[in-house]
């Protein structure tokens, strides 16, 4: 079973929809996941800062947020092997931000971004924004097999 919902939380959906899921799909089976069933919301930074704040006490907007959840909450996945679970909240704000600040385009970073955020999701994490980070440096190495894909 494969299933993504995406939302848009105070922002207009945008057209590139079905250009970002198929970028999902492909992200996901290169990291040999069979099953997933996702939602990703894109927000501004007032809506991912509420979040930020609520969920892990840092009052600030940020670029991604995850959160896993388990079979207990969607009783018709239990028994799917290799299932990813979980909710992406994107801010499209920060977004912006970022990808100025880093001299990237909005496609590379919604790229990198997404990866991030799934890659939270199959349980990696990391102490730092250092590219010494395995998940950081597993994160790069997926963006670089996308870098001809255009998502927005």
């Amino acid at each position: 079973m494969n299933e993504l919902d995406i939302l848009w939380e105070q922002m207009k959906p945008q057209t590139w929809e079905s250009t970002y899921h198929l970028f999902l799909s492909q992200v996901l089976a290169l990291l040999g996941k069979k099953s997933w069933a996702l939602s990703v919301t894109f927000c501004n930074d007032p809506f991912i800062r509420e979040l930020n704040r609520e969920f892990r006490g840092k009052d600030e907007s940020t670029d991604v947020l995850s959160f896993v959840q388990d079979e207990s909450d969607r009783p018709d996945l239990v028994g799917f092997p290799d299932l990813i679970l979980g909710d992406l909240v994107i801010s499209l704000d920060t977004l912006a931000v970022n990808a100025a600040y880093f001299g990237v385009s909005a496609n590379e970073e919604l790229k990198r971004i997404s990866i991030h955020g799934l890659l939270h999701l199959q349980g990696w994490d990391h102490e730092t924004n250092s590219s010494e980070e395995p998940m950081l440096i597993r994160q790069e190495e997926i963006l670089s097999d996308f870098s001809g894909v255009k998502v927005l």
